[in-house]
């Protein structure tokens, strides 16, 4: 038995995930809301866990965190709507949104064939959208750039937090293990139109530090394809994830997979060490490398995209400090740009084989 803060009931519906660290449920009075309810170990494990989600929660209430789609709304991620207790008032997990029809990033990525692409879902009355709107190639390739230019935005307006009357909230927020698999893309039908909506989750790892205090996981989780090459925890190193999952998007490939050493590097052979080693294909030691022939097309393809765009990738990944790699707010005005760009023809854009 739960309840929310105010001490009414909540009944859990039919279970919609499950992982390691929590279960989510379906709302049973709510359907456009889901229950994330933590496992007691790990609750017993993470000590500021609810905390944590207590002070998501206050944030939530006052935070602006939401981004206009047509005449609509829609919150950035899984913030919390309210906490969920036990019968001894404990905090076990919290409310959010539910997001109808979405699908994570990571069967996007690498939507390449389109007799592969999504086959999991292909008895959801989704999969269709999805094969038309993410398919990578001509209209598919250019709603990954939407989708990057709105994730830019999102996150963006994460790490400049503000109230809903404008203040800004100091606040230094880290995500820590952003990938694919940790956020959905949902199309939906706002106002006559669709628009390809973006929808963050797991905020519940999120780092939080004030003036006063820092409330970060006991044991921060990562996921190595998306590890920046530095240990400290803060939004330079989310930068590095983000700009792995643009590349990711825009180039159906990671940005440091099928390079090989050449001169200098000749005893490298993992992904690891080529960004250790600033082996970024188009970055200060491109000359000493050789790009895998099997699919060195893809990387090829980094020449088609904007100098701006070019300068951006470069920096996040070839920067001798990690504050020096591009914000947020850079990304997004440079995807706008070449988005806006008439004269660049999606279909006609890349290789693709």
């Amino acid at each position: 038995m739960y309840k929310t803060s105010n001490g009414q009931a909540i009944k859990l519906g039919k279970e919609l995930g499950k992982g390691g660290a929590a279960n989510v449920y379906l709302h049973a009075s709510d359907k456009s809301k889901a229950v994330k309810i933590f496992k007691p170990e790990i609750l017993q494990k993470e000590v500021n866990l609810a905390k944590r989600i207590e002070k998501l929660n206050q944030l939530a209430q006052i935070a602006d965190i939401e981004m206009p789609f047509g005449n609509a709304k829609k919150t950035i991620g899984a913030w919390p709507k309210d906490i969920v207790k036990d019968l001894s008032g404990n905090v076990v997990g919290y409310i959010m949104d539910t997001v109808n029809g979405g699908i994570d990033l990571a069967f996007i990525v690498g939507a390449r064939d389109p007799t592969t692409a999504f086959l999991k879902y292909r008895s959801d009355p989704n999969y269709s959208s999805w094969l038309n709107y993410f398919l990578y190639q001509g209209r598919g390739l250019k709603n990954r750039f939407v989708l990057s230019y709105y994730l830019s935005l999102y996150f963006d307006k994460m790490y400049k937090l503000k109230a809903k009357n404008g203040a800004r909230i100091e606040l230094d927020i880290c995500n820590f293990d952003i990938k694919p698999k940790n956020i959905l893309a949902s199309i939906e039908n706002i106002s006559g139109h669709n628009h390809i909506v973006p929808y963050i989750l797991d905020l519940d790892n999120l780092t939080l530090k004030d003036i006063k205090h820092k409330l970060s996981p006991s044991s921060a989780q990562f996921t190595q394809e998306y590890r920046a090459p530095e240990g400290p925890i803060d939004k330079y190193y989310d930068y590095w994830s983000l700009a792995v999952l643009f590349y990711q998007l825009i180039f159906n490939q990671h940005p440091f997979d099928a390079v090989l050493g050449g001169t200098r590097f000749s005893d490298g052979t993992e992904r690891d060490f080529f960004i250790k080693n600033k082996c970024f294909p188009w970055g200060r030691n491109r000359k000493f490398l050789s790009v895998g022939t099997q699919n060195d097309f893809r990387h090829g393809n980094f020449l088609k995209i904007s100098s701006e765009l070019q300068h951006l990738f470069i920096r996040a990944f070839d920067s001798d400090l990690p504050s020096q790699r591009p914000s947020m707010d850079e990304w997004s005005r440079g995807l706008l740009d070449f988005l806006q760009n008439n004269s660049v023809q999606f279909d006609r854009l890349f290789r693709y084989k």
